[in-house]
């Protein structure tokens, strides 16, 4: 298998909000653009997306305590039909097989992940550090 870059979009088939519909890595050049190049990139058949939102980053607090440079973000996108679809939006720095693992699940229909399984794109071996415990090397 290829190794993944960004940005890459996948989709459910039918876009279910279990917890996602899907997954997007975008390149990380600012939101417009990458607002732009996910407009490009949706699929032909699909309908066309009107408007967005992101779920506030206080909507959870398990969320807020995840340090911002390993938070991932729920993206709502409102299609020309009035349906929806949630997008779990990762972070630009994260590392390609972290990536593949979180779009992989998110674009599976069948994913027994709930939200707070996909809050974090840290992974490994020691406990992550909670916001405001990082402390300066004397």
């Amino acid at each position: 298998m290829a190794a993944i870059t960004s940005p890459e979009l996948r989709l459910q088939s039918d876009l279910t909000r279990r917890p996602y519909g899907g997954g997007w890595w975008p390149d990380g050049r600012g939101v417009s653009h990458e607002l732009l190049d996910l407009m490009h990139r949706w699929p032909a058949d699909l309908p066309k997306i009107t408007s967005y939102a992101y779920i506030s980053d206080d909507w959870d607090r398990s969320e807020a305590s995840v340090p911002l440079e390993y938070r991932t973000r729920t993206l709502i996108l409102v299609l020309a039909d009035r349906s929806t679809c949630r997008l779990l939006q990762l972070p630009a720095s994260t590392p390609a097989d972290v990536a593949d693992e979180l779009l992989t699940e998110a674009s599976y229909s069948g994913s027994m992940w709930r939200r707070i399984d996909f809050v974090s794109t840290y992974r490994g071996p020691q406990e992550m550090p909670a916001v405001g415990t990082h402390r300066a090397a004397r």
